[in-house]
């Protein structure tokens, strides 16, 4: 039975600092947290049917009516 030789790494690397760690972990639970404000923002929007403009129980004002006009 032939040995089976694992040749090592050419060269070594240095292992990341933990301070740029830290910052990947604080920038990716940014983005999760912001998607889930967008998320409940929108989720929000959907179920009070609001688009966000204007007030829902307001309605503008009907046109006015036409100046009677009196024909002699």
């Amino acid at each position: 039975m032939a040995e089976r030789y694992v040749r090592p790494p050419l060269h070594a690397t240095e292992p990341s600092s933990r301070r740029a760690a830290i910052w990947r972990f604080r920038l990716g639970f940014a983005v999760v947290v912001l998607a889930i404000l967008v998320g409940i923002f929108f989720l929000y929007r959907w179920l009070t049917g609001s688009p966000g403009e204007g007030s829902p129980s307001v309605a503008p004002a009907p046109p006015a009516p036409p100046a009677a006009t009196r024909f002699v």
